[in-house]
């Protein structure tokens, strides 16, 4: 469950790849439920993002300023993917510090 105070980053089981147009996630483990894992130009931007600690409001913000979308479906949209990435064990997650 996605609360206010937590911030995000993306795990190191996985890379990113664009190749032939396709964006993709490819797990670097075998242990995985998704070795392949495509993505839209929207979930890439927020795979980029998540270089770094983030909280979905910054990422919300990253997709309303670079696509095309108004700030309640850009904030569904962030939830449902770092929920995807979480399901495929791609994701850290921590509390923010006070």
């Amino acid at each position: 469950m996605m609360t206010v105070g937590t911030l995000y980053r993306r795990g190191d089981r996985h890379v990113y790849r664009h190749v032939a147009g396709e964006h993709m996630l490819v797990a670097i483990h075998r242990d995985t439920i998704a070795p392949l894992f495509s993505l839209t130009a929207t979930a890439a931007a927020i795979w980029q993002s998540l270089a770094e600690w983030t909280s979905v409001d910054a990422l919300a913000d990253a997709v309303t300023r670079d696509f095309e979308v108004g700030r309640e479906q850009a904030v569904a949209d962030v939830a449902e993917f770092l929920e995807q990435l979480r399901q495929i064990g791609a994701l850290v997650e921590r509390e923010a510090e006070a």
